[in-house]
């Protein structure tokens, strides 16, 4: 029983540490340009936009081309959440 119960919660950590990593993974992505100089780092973005949609909107109406692969639902979804917007 003990070594039943010591296998579950290694399981659940290793799923938990594993969840962390996929969320954070879409902001390093958009980090890389989104630093400040080529793009608006993630502090004035959390200035300028205050909600999830607000942020999503303007993602996929920018005419940046360097954006268009960027611009899919999911990523900006989990993108927003990485920076904290509801």
């Amino acid at each position: 029983m003990k070594k039943l119960l010591t296998m579950f919660i290694m399981i659940c950590l290793v799923t938990f540490y594993a969840l962390t990593v996929a969320n954070a993974e879409v902001w390093n992505k958009c980090k890389v340009c989104h630093n400040g100089n080529m793009a608006p780092d993630e502090k004035t973005l959390k200035d300028k936009y205050h909600s999830a949609s607000t942020f999503i909107k303007a993602a996929k109406e920018s005419l940046n081309p360097m954006m268009k692969n960027y611009q899919g639902d999911e990523e900006l979804k989990e993108a927003a959440k990485n920076l904290s917007l509801k």
